[in-house]
């Protein structure tokens, strides 16, 4: 024991401090510890050497993880999950008092009324994992502890995680059970190994009919009897045991009971509800464990904490504020029950100190009235100390009384009360009255200093209203009316600066991140960016920062935007940690502007998740996690995003949905390639397709299903969306797609020399003759900028192609010819353009000396090339080619962090099988393998002159892993 408390200290480092080992833990050991930082008690509960050995740990931590997202008042979360050598383990809340086992033994049985209200809420439990995928296998008293008269469910996804990390043999085979004699189901004790939630509902009956009897349904002398019991034996009715529980009762649990799966209830939340017709304890002011649940995602594999109920108003921010929907009692001021949420948040968010919970955040975990239980929920749901709520009543045809109660979460005493009486067409007026009359109450105990008059800064009524209608459409992704709302916003007031944000944002989703118009909103947001709440500030610069880089040829300040872009939300996560808005921002910055060698796509999705974690009906967030999960190599992480989509909008409520229908179909039978496959890829929108090729764009699979929805969307019928119908959009992705596949004869039989497919020159992809044509059309007249369209790209990039074409045939002439020609195209060129120009003359002389075989000269004229300009990939490769032959390898590596390769780039394989190379050098094996695996898998079919390039990176793998992955 002694031993292995050491071993397991080592392996928790400083974050926790073991103190004693605790008894009952099963297959796993149990040991209280503390939690160094915040001085809170955790358990650790770690899988003993012997059994650890028969496990793997990379898919154990897997579903850990996703075990720990899940988010539930009766769901015990899990805080972090590690391995070290041959240890595995998780952390867990500690929870003072009582397992449902040990009140049992100790009552023999429960009260009717305790044992419905426990089986009611462990159904609803089961409903919410069950919705997430999520099964726990394991039901049983032991695993179910108990805060007050509520249940808690531990050990959630425990039994799978080591049910699908076994390598080899079954669990059952080695000794680990797969759930508990007394409690399995018969499909899983005649060792099915597809159980599914109804092994979960039979095991949810057991509990409750050990809870109102007072002794199990299935008993005999060895765990082999109890068991066989399992499969032929039917217990008596619970109205024979026990003559008080009632009929209806006994049996929905006898009937939760069946041997056969198919004559069960068939989902926990059936037997749920077939309870709820049954008398139980009256309900009180439940205790909610969503908040701590909250945390333990944000925290996973990171450490983190959970307290018991008495300490919690410990943990309650008192800065933070909760501004509840309002009662309305006045016909036709409907609009006011979330629009006072969104306006108070706001004017409050920022006076002093004080910060507010996001409306959405809000509005998702309200539940009941505006009284005091309900207010001390929210507190406790979302960490605010300060809770507000309030109702709005008709005292006449045309005037209103506004009451609202400053209410403290953490000792249960009103902070103070306000009433206000106005016209009912004067709401503006009464909002700001509420607001300073609150700021006034609160600053009673607290410095609040100067305010602003309204934090929408909004100055008509018509726009306010316009405006709170569409941040309701937001909130429920109804795009189209949100457009139309906010549209109305800024057609009555111009200056509305949240209003045109909003606007940007829609149209982002609605047509393309980066569309032309998206932007324009956006920057006009910025530019009216004075005296906003600070959220709403901070996530407005944000977007503005991501405008100028979407458009990064004509930014020549990339570098210092994306610092700034992340240091803004970092600020933003760093103030607002339970904001799941402020976290999709982050996800989606470092998905589209990552810092490469420093933002893995593993830390990419991080947010997202943490975001999901925090308000699961925040659709968004699960949008971009689909093709982060493909490129990952992971379809059953990429299909349960898709099904959580689909399972809150619908499979057809917007052009996501209707394309993650055919992106799951699609990961369904992702080797297959089957002409039933073509079919409906054939058959599909072009809103499907487009959104098929955004998740299949790095993915390295064998049916090339990105060159498959490329060309389905160049011949498909008109889309409401008039980008997708535009010829240069649509061969945009066709293009890409053979280029990053290496189809390079078929782009080029395709699409001729023009365009991007002269990119792919370099590579051996044009026709020589052909090739050199197009580039010495491009010494006689350079096409600087690209014309415009939809999507602004600014200086024309592909230029810079010819200049390895040419260095690669010794053309030194060419290259000081264009070398000059940019320089004189740079006087009077306008200040960003001439940026670029400067960039392709010192770019054309480091080829040159190149060309010429002076690698020393080349060398220093490639590293002295800035970084700020052109992520050109091409300049990339050679760069650290020149820096590896000369022995500088963690600078060959390092030529790559804060880049990333455009992502329809055709050199991109060649650009990470360089970065592969440099990563084996300095011994970063795992990245190498990465950057080697994606060559082999983007490659595999392209054309011949390529195929020296896949060898390379599958003698790499042979080299690095005895086996190429798969």
């Amino acid at each position: 024991m002694t031993d292995l408390r050491e071993r397991l200290q080592a392996a928790l480092g400083d974050a926790y401090r073991i103190e004693r080992e605790l008894g009952g833990g099963g297959m796993s050991r149990l040991f209280l510890a503390e939690e160094s930082s915040l001085h809170r008690k955790v358990v650790v509960k770690c899988l003993p050497p012997e059994f650890a050995s028969e496990v793997s740990a990379a898919r154990f931590r897997q579903e850990i993880e996703l075990a720990a997202h899940l988010q539930h008042p009766n769901i015990l979360p899990v805080l972090t999950a590690g391995t070290r050598d041959d240890l595995l383990y998780y952390v867990i809340p500690y929870v003072p008092g009582e397992s449902l086992r040990h009140r049992l033994t100790r009552e023999g049985r429960l009260p009717v009324a305790d044992a419905i209200q426990i089986l009611q809420e462990m159904a609803d439990a089961l409903a919410h994992a069950h919705a997430e995928g999520i099964l726990h296998r394991d039901i049983k008293p032991e695993n179910v502890l108990l805060e007050g008269r509520h249940p808690v469910l531990t050990d959630f996804g425990v039994a799978r995680a080591l049910l699908e990390a076994r390598s080899g043999e079954r669990l059952t085979e080695t000794g680990l059970a797969v759930g508990t004699p007394g409690y399995m189901a018969p499909e899983q004790v005649a060792g099915d190994r597809h159980v599914d939630a109804r092994a979960d509902v039979y095991a949810l009956a057991v509990v409750g009919y050990e809870m109102l009897s007072g002794k199990a349904p299935f008993e005999g002398a060895t765990a082999q009897a109890v068991l066989a019991a399992h499969l032929t034996a039917t217990p008596r009715p619970l109205t024979a045991v026990r003559s008080e529980v009632p009929k209806a009762v006994s049996d929905v649990i006898a009937r939760a009971l069946a041997k056969h799966p198919g004559q069960r209830l068939q989902t926990a939340a059936a037997f749920r509800d077939a309870l709820r017709i049954h008398p139980a304890r009256p309900p009180i002011a439940r205790r909610t464990w969503v908040l701590w649940s909250g945390i333990a995602a944000l925290l996973v594999l990171g450490g983190g904490f959970v307290i018991a109920r008495h300490n919690r108003s410990r943990l309650l921010d008192a800065d933070l504020i909760a501004v509840a929907p309002f009662d309305v009692l006045a016909p036709g001021l409907e609009l006011w029950r979330e629009g006072l949420v969104d306006v108070l948040s706001r004017n409050l968010d920022g006076a002093g100190a004080l910060r507010t919970v996001a409306p959405s955040t809000v509005i998702r975990r309200w539940v009941g009235r505006a009284d005091p239980p309900s207010a001390k929920a929210l507190g406790l749901a979302t960490g605010a100390r300060i809770a507000v709520f309030g109702q709005v009543v008709a005292t006449s045809a045309d005037s209103v009384r506004l009451i609202a109660t400053l209410y403290d979460v953490g000792t249960g005493n009103n902070l103070g009360e306000v009433e206000l009486r106005d016209q009912s067409g004067a709401m503006d007026r009464l909002m700001d009255s509420l607001t300073f009359s609150l700021l006034r109450e609160l600053g009673r105990s607290r410095p609040i200093g100067a305010v602003r008059s309204s934090g929408l800064r909004s100055t008509t009524l018509p726009a306010l209203r316009a405006f709170l209608q569409g941040e309701q459409f937001f909130r429920n992704t109804q795009w189209d009316s949100a457009l139309a709302a906010y549209g109305r916003a800024v057609g009555a007031d111009s200056s509305f600066a949240l209003a045109w944000w909003r606007l940007g944002s829609v149209l982002g989703w609605q047509v393309i991140g980066g569309d032309s118009l998206s932007g324009v909103y956006t920057l006009q947001a910025a530019a009216l960016n004075r005296g906003l709440p600070p959220r709403e500030s901070l996530l407005i610069t944000a977007d503005s920062l991501g405008t100028a880089l979407f458009t990064s040829s004509r930014d020549t300040l990339w570098r210092t935007h994306q610092a700034r872009l992340f240091a803004t939300l970092e600020e933003a996560t760093r103030k607002y940690p339970q904001d799941p808005e402020v976290w999709y921002a982050l996800g989606d910055a470092r998905l589209h502007f990552p810092l490469v060698g420093r933002t893995t796509m593993e830390q990419t999705l991080d947010p997202f998740d943490r975001a999901i974690a925090l308000d699961s009906a925040f659709t968004e967030s699960y949008l971009h996690p689909v093709a982060l999960a493909i490129s990952l190599g992971q379809p059953d992480r990429a299909r349960r995003y898709i099904a959580a989509y689909l399972g809150r909008i619908g499979a057809s409520a917007d052009k996501h949905a209707r394309g993650f229908v055919l992106v799951d179909r699609i990961l369904a039978e992702l080797s297959n390639c089957s002409p039933e496959l073509e079919r409906a890829i054939d058959s599909a929108s072009g809103e499907a397709l487009f959104e098929g090729l955004v998740a299949f764009q790095l993915s390295p699979d064998s049916c090339e299903s990105e060159i498959r929805l490329a060309q389905a969307l160049m011949r498909s019928p008109r889309s409401p969306i008039q980008l997708y119908n535009e010829p240069g959009f649509r061969s945009y992705w066709l293009r890409g797609a053979l280029g990053s596949r290496g189809h390079l004869r078929d782009l080029y039989a395709t699409f001729g020399d023009s365009g991007t497919s002269s990119s792919v020159a370099p590579l051996g992809g044009l026709p020589e003759e052909s090739a050199r044509h197009r580039f010495q059309q491009w010494l006689a007249a350079p096409p600087v900028v690209e014309a415009p369209g939809a999507i602004p790209n600014g200086f024309q990039v592909g230029t810079f192609t010819a200049l390895p074409w040419w260095a690669a045939r010794r053309d030194t002439s060419s290259l000081a010819r264009f070398a000059a020609r940019m320089e004189s195209l740079a006087t009077g060129a306008p200040r960003d353009t001439r940026a670029w120009l400067s960039y392709g003359r010192a770019a054309a002389l480091a080829y040159e000396s190149l060309a010429r075989g002076d690698s020393a000269q080349a060398l220093a004229r490639f590293v002295a090339l800035p970084d700020t300009i052109c992520r050109c990939v091409y300049d990339q490769i050679v760069k650290s080619q020149l820096l590896l032959s000369r022995g500088q390898e963690q600078e060959a590596l390092a030529v790559f962090n804060g880049h990333e390769a455009p992502f329809l780039s055709p050199a991109r394989p060649l650009w990470q099988l360089q970065r592969g190379r440099a990563a084996e050098r300095v011994g970063q094996r795992d990245r190498a393998i990465d950057d080697y695996q994606f060559v082999v898998g983007m490659w595999r079919h392209a054309d011949p002159e390529l195929q020296p390039y896949v060898q390379e990176a599958k003698s790499a793998l042979a080299r690095l892993t005895a086996e190429p992955k798969r």
